[in-house]
């Protein structure tokens, strides 16, 4: 008896200590890795700014970084649907050219874990055109496979889709029976041909389509009505 008490009190301290530790830990690191994250959110967003086929920003950098410092960088919960949620703030721009320009974020389900995009949409007097997306959060999906989905040319099959394809709503392809044609000409019909660049991983597409619907549809109901 005399042995498990003494066995158990060296354990309540070397916990303690360990607990202690990693508290002092992270309360030193908790600023910088905030630091990090608001840094790596203004970088997408810069990102989805940019003209898909030039690269070149559709905003004025400077103006990006005064609108998201005026607005906030926090993110927060918009809405919340069963697929997933849209998140905010949303980022409000004139383009160069004098469109409207919309950024926000959402997520939904993978295969390990939410797996989160934010994206820009600009608005046509046709409807709106999804300009570019950028994947930060997709730690829990499968390396090589799933994972993949942090790659640009991946990201790249999500955008540019035009006002008919939102409006019929985003699919990959494998749930859109597998059509035939180039991913260009998929996109014209709001299908996302994945299949041949992400083999066997069909969920961590599906969560970027769904959280794209959403903010599509956030916006559409929330904002634009």
């Amino acid at each position: 008896m005399k042995d498990i008490l003494k066995t158990g009190l060296i354990l309540m301290i070397f916990t303690a200590i360990s607990g202690l530790f990693l508290g002092v830990v992270y309360t030193g690191v908790k600023g910088k890795i905030q630091e990090a994250d608001r840094a790596a959110k203004l970088n997408a967003i810069k990102f989805v700014l940019k003209d898909p086929i030039t690269g070149e920003y559709l905003v004025d950098e400077k103006t990006i970084e005064e609108v998201v410092k005026k607005t906030g960088i926090e993110t927060v919960v918009l809405k919340e649907y069963r697929e997933g949620a849209v998140l905010g703030p949303v980022y409000e721009f004139e383009t160069k050219d004098g469109r409207r320009a919309y950024v926000l974020s959402g997520y939904a389900p993978g295969f390990g874990g939410n797996v989160t995009t934010v994206a820009c949409f600009l608005e046509t007097k046709n409807g709106l055109i999804l300009n570019s997306v950028r994947v930060i959060d997709y730690s829990q999906e499968t390396p090589g496979l799933g994972a993949r989905i942090g790659e640009e040319s991946v990201q790249r099959r999500f955008f540019l889709i035009p006002p008919e394809g939102l409006k019929n709503g985003l699919r990959v392809d494998k749930d859109a029976g597998s059509p035939k044609g180039t991913p260009e000409e998929l996109k014209k019909k709001g299908i996302v041909k994945v299949s041949d660049v992400m083999t066997g991983a069909t969920i961590t597409p599906r969560a970027v389509v769904t959280a794209l619907n959403l903010m599509y549809r956030y916006l559409t109901e929330e904002v634009l009505k």
